[in-house]
């Protein structure tokens, strides 16, 4: 099939999709950290080695609380938003409900005071972060279910016109 054939897919990402893909990564990112902390005498080496302007970003987000703060912020900002959205056109609770507990677990593990290699901390941001992805996905199947999700529709963003 030609890409002509299907116009209203070409270049739209689902809100959701983009949601759950993000939330799946954060999930995976979060369990890797603890293996990470064991190489840290050789991320150290490789950081003196990198020019000194890169130095201190990478610190920054390796080595910081803050990084992650800011991070499950923006997320928690983007899922209430999106997830609120599909409430508003399906009316079933379950993705605020998978959300809201995503976002306590994702909150104690950010916002709490742990080390980064705690097993409970890391065990929140990653049972957070799976949560999280479930709502979204959740949603998008209510969505789906009562025929509301289209392509066509807001629900896409980034949709790109062909320039020919």
């Amino acid at each position: 099939m030609s890409m002509a054939q299907h116009p209203k897919h070409r270049g739209a990402v689902s809100l959701d999709g983009l949601g759950a893909g993000v939330s799946l990564a954060c999930a995976v990112h979060c369990a890797a950290i603890p293996l990470i902390f064991g190489l840290i005498p050789s991320l150290q080496l490789a950081l003196q080695s990198w020019d000194s302007e890169w130095q201190t970003l990478a610190r920054w987000l390796l080595w910081t609380h803050d990084a992650e703060r800011v991070f499950v912020s923006l997320v928690l900002v983007f899922a209430s938003t999106v997830l609120t959205r599909g409430f508003l056109k399906h009316r079933q609770s379950a993705p605020l409900l998978i959300g809201a507990i995503a976002a306590m677990s994702l909150i104690g593990g950010a916002f709490g005071h742990w080390h980064s290699e705690d097993l409970l901390h890391v065990s929140l941001q990653v049972g957070g972060g799976l949560a999280l992805a479930a709502a979204h996905i959740v949603n998008l199947r209510c969505l789906r279910r009562a025929g509301l999700h289209s392509h066509k529709q807001d629900d896409s963003v980034f949709a790109t016109v062909a320039a020919r």
